[in-house]
């Protein structure tokens, strides 16, 4: 038997009857938590019985509170009157007043004759009686006011002005020990002296030679323990790393925080378009700007961006700090640097190169099932000669094979690919086909690869959506991020 229980059976056996949960607190020195836990444990073995009442728990409001210490703006406003005999009304100003001055009146405490303010016999009545509304509020201010037996129109006034919240509470009263109760805290008395535990002190000292060690029921089953598990975004991220890693893939990383410049620009995205407004992308006022350090590129960016879109190109929209939208401004960053060593085959970089990242990015959305402001995305990307279009598709089949999802795919545009495309994956729960993403092959104004044989493959997707394909569980992206962690308790292992 657990100590606490041990306490609460001692308590109320000595106890002469009527003990409540903190009169068994104050008696045993343990909380009202571990007393409530150790009397349903006891009510479960027969040892206590007790009864669960519902009661109604009031509490001050911040307004309620500042009445009560205070006053009551009509209560207030009766003194000031009954001092003075009558008072103008035009010199009633300020919210205080005019509170007041409403209350009194609905209530029949004053009364107004030819522009001055009068105390009606009610008024004089309540004032010397005093008003309820003040006595209930500075009883609970105490803690001496409490909600049985109140008025029920004094309550709903009360509720109506916002002075007070009344919640529903449980209550354990008439506690009760039993026969079985009294006979099980004689037999944990008698059994007071017997070891539970060895420790190094006890061994140390000596202290267990002589006393009995207390017998545990081996059959007595046990409560449900939480295990811990990774966060399902965790998992699906390790998954995925691993399926990359298997395919001979590294791993790169970027900031999270960049400059327009590698976002958009960079990917061939005009300085005009939709995606890079504000409504679509979040831009930062502290940094604003970020330095860009890819000064050759920038000429050829700027070139190619003029000469396709044919409008200007600038240089302080590319220096607008954003927070990433995708993670394909990593690829590119990469793809950059890569792009000397690249064209001249060094030993460093023998084709094919196989790069992926794995990061959160930021998107200015309307929240539903599906998309939230913030995700995970993956981007992939593959440096090789006489790569084509069927090479994409196998390894995109065969990256989400390893997940159990079935893919397909449909021509579609991207500024940055040519040709472009977007991937689906089969959702058995929903029965539908789950836009997962977009892929192609880098455009060669972007990779600035002069070699004709050596081609970028490159693809970007969601993590969160293949939790929504693969946990039938799951309804939302946004139950991925709630604070409880009941569900994560609750989530089969996968």
């Amino acid at each position: 038997m657990h100590k606490y229980e041990t306490a609460v059976l001692e308590a109320l056996r000595k106890g002469s009857g009527g003990l409540d949960i903190d009169a068994l607190s104050e008696a045993t020195k343990v909380g009202r938590d571990g007393i409530m836990w150790a009397l349903e444990n006891l009510k479960t073995n027969g040892f206590v019985e007790f009864k669960v009442e519902t009661n109604k728990r009031m509490e001050l409001t911040d307004e309620g509170r500042g009445y009560a210490e205070n006053g009551l703006p009509e209560e207030n406003l009766m003194r000031a009157v009954d001092k003075a005999g009558s008072v103008p009304v035009q010199s009633l100003k300020g919210e205080g007043n005019q509170i007041g001055l409403s209350w009194a009146k609905r209530k029949g405490f004053i009364e107004i004759k030819d522009g001055k303010v009068m105390l009606t016999a009610d008024g004089k009545s309540a004032l010397q009686k005093g008003i309820p509304e003040s006595g209930v509020l500075s009883g609970l201010a105490t803690g001496s006011e409490k909600s049985q037996g109140m008025n029920e129109n004094l309550m709903r006034e009360l509720l109506a002005r916002k002075l007070i919240t009344v919640s529903m509470r449980k209550g354990i009263v008439d506690i009760s020990i039993t026969d079985a109760g009294i006979k099980a805290s004689s037999s944990a008395r008698a059994g007071a002296d017997q070891l539970e535990s060895l420790d190094k002190q006890i061994i140390k000292t000596g202290k267990w030679k002589g006393r009995a060690f207390k017998p545990y029921d081996v059959s007595v089953p046990i409560g449900r323990k939480a295990a811990a598990k990774r966060h399902p975004l965790r998992q699906i991220m390790s998954q995925m790393r691993l399926a990359y890693t298997s395919m001979g893939f590294r791993e790169i990383s970027g900031p999270a925080i960049e400059s327009s410049f590698w976002v958009f620009d960079s990917l061939f995205m005009p300085q005009g378009h939709p995606a890079r407004e504000m409504q679509d992308t979040f831009y930062l006022s502290n940094p604003e700007t970020l330095q860009l350090d890819a000064a050759p590129y920038l000429s050829s960016v700027k070139k190619a961006q003029e000469t396709w879109w044919h409008q200007n190109w600038s240089l302080a929209e590319a220096k607008k700090a954003v927070l990433r939208t995708h993670t394909t401004s990593v690829s590119a960053r990469y793809v950059y640097t890569a792009i000397s060593d690249i064209v001249q085959h060094t030993s460093a970089y023998s084709l094919p190169i196989k790069r992926f990242s794995l990061g959160r990015v930021f998107r200015n959305e309307n929240l539903d099932y599906r998309h939230l402001a913030d995700l995970n995305m993956t981007d992939g990307i593959i440096i090789g000669k006489d790569l084509t279009l069927s090479n994409l598709f196998g390894v995109i089949t065969k990256l989400y094979g390893s997940f159990g999802i079935k893919v397909k795919f449909k021509p579609s545009y991207f500024p940055f690919v040519e040709p472009g495309c977007e991937f689906y994956a089969y959702s058995e729960n929903t029965k539908e086909w789950i836009e997962m993403g977009g892929a192609g092959l880098l455009r060669e104004e972007i990779t600035g690869i002069p070699r004709k044989d050596i081609r970028v493959l490159a693809w970007g997707a969601g993590l969160e959506r293949i939790l929504l394909i693969k946990d039938r569980s799951l309804k939302s992206v946004t139950e991925l991020y709630g604070s409880g962690i009941g569900w994560l308790r609750d989530r089969k292992l996968s």
